[in-house]
């Protein structure tokens, strides 16, 4: 087993994690000139010697630190005639604060990259969405030697075809996104293009309030969610995988260790939720609370709703055994969830609503369309966060 986690720049975290399988961190500041995977309002701010003091520690400890990169929308800069020199000055930056290696979506960018530094490793990220083995020859055939599964995690068929490719495959395990989502395109241009430079950085990803409201109208589709327990782990090592992503750069560090020692272990005893990220219910209900926007009708009928997913546990220990085995075997990516049926009876097992299972849940009728809140999460929009100009030698 190999762990990559995800880094807030905290070097308690190494300390802390010293004795787990953690091979890589990853993480990056929260603006670039490509950008990256999230938002910068919501990260932790990084200044270069932290940045530099902090992949110290991580290699004083025998690990290796990947920076991302996976923006999958330039904004139409890469037309610029100086993209590439800017884009090669930022990788020579990282590279010259101890990056090893980098975590890169879109095809442009790890040609330039392998061109450039034809041995510095470069994973291709989930926001590429890999959905055929083919797409992820395009990417080997380019030079990267890793691809990251993330909405397709579930797709046996898939990480069997990839891992017979050559390709070292990492699953990402902590996500709590919808199985085919809808709105998730949306919300990885969001992501992107608000951590470029001279972005503006909205104070909440509209596609996020979009996908909590699809949990508010069905908390049961949380467990049809592309997450992974711990303990189902070896599932995934029977096909070939041994590598896997926990995510959380925006997480405390006591938050980051507990998540990584849950699947080291292989276990975890407690409220799910404790160690995925849930960020869909979570992010639109603080937002909601902390606004004060119009129309105050609709801002309460949100609220209300988003509340009542205020209190939700997943018990992991109810699970049935083998509840992994039976989606892998189900072809999930063409099979309706509807008619299936066997995440939402595992959700009466393992999920409660305010302590009932979700046939007691009673979901909002008449929401009002959330249309309408787009220019107010603009003018709530969070100061942005620049990334300083980094020249030195490698630490």
């Amino acid at each position: 087993m190999e762990l990559v986690l995800a880094s807030n720049f905290d070097d308690r975290l190494v300390t802390a994690t010293a004795d787990l399988p953690v091979e890589t961190y990853f993480g990056n500041f929260p603006v670039t000139f490509v950008g990256g995977g999230r938002p910068p309002s919501i990260l932790p701010p990084v200044d270069p010697e932290r940045f530099r003091t902090h992949l110290r520690s991580i290699h004083r400890s025998g690990r290796q630190f990947y920076a991302t990169l996976n923006s999958i929308d330039l904004v139409l800069k890469e037309y610029d005639a100086g993209f590439e020199a800017k884009f090669l000055a930022e990788v020579a930056r990282l590279l010259d604060l101890g990056v090893d290696g980098f975590v890169v979506a879109l095809p442009l960018l790890v040609e330039i990259l392998k061109r450039e530094y034809p041995s510095v490793p470069v994973s291709v990220s989930t926001f590429a969405r890999i959905r055929t083995v083919t797409q992820a020859e395009y990417f080997l055939d380019m030079g990267a030697d890793t691809i990251v599964l993330e909405e397709a995690n579930r797709d046996f068929a898939l990480i069997r075809g990839i891992v017979r490719s050559g390709a070292r495959v990492e699953v990402l395990v902590n996500q709590t996104c919808l199985q085919g989502c809808p709105y998730r395109s949306h919300h990885l241009n969001t992501s992107s293009a608000s951590s470029q430079p001279g972005a503006p950085c909205p104070a909440l990803e509209y596609p996020l309030l979009e996908c909590g409201l699809e949990l508010v109208r069905d908390p049961a589709r949380l467990i049809a969610s592309i997450f992974v327990r711990p303990e189902d782990l070896e599932v995934y090592e029977e096909v070939g995988v041994h590598r896997f992503k926990i995510s959380g750069r925006n997480k405390p560090t006591d938050w980051l260790i507990r998540a990584a020692r849950a699947y080291a272990a292989r276990e975890y005893s407690g409220n799910l939720l404790d160690i995925l990220s849930y960020v869909q219910v979570k992010a639109p209900r603080s937002f909601l609370h902390d606004s004060a926007v119009e129309p105050l009708d609709h801002i309460l009928q949100l609220v209300e709703a988003f509340d009542r997913l205020s209190d939700v546990t997943i018990d992991n220990r109810a699970f049935p055994k083998g509840f992994l085995r039976r989606i892998s075997v189900t072809d999930c990516e063409h099979t309706s969830c509807r008619t299936c049926g066997w995440c939402a009876s595992v959700a009466e097992r393992v999920l409660r609503i305010g302590g009932r299972p979700p046939s007691e849940y009673v979901p909002p009728k008449d929401l009002p369309s959330s249309t309408w809140i787009l220019p107010e999460i603009a003018r709530a929009q969070s100061d942005r966060v620049s990334i300083p100009l980094v020249v030195g030698r490698r630490g």
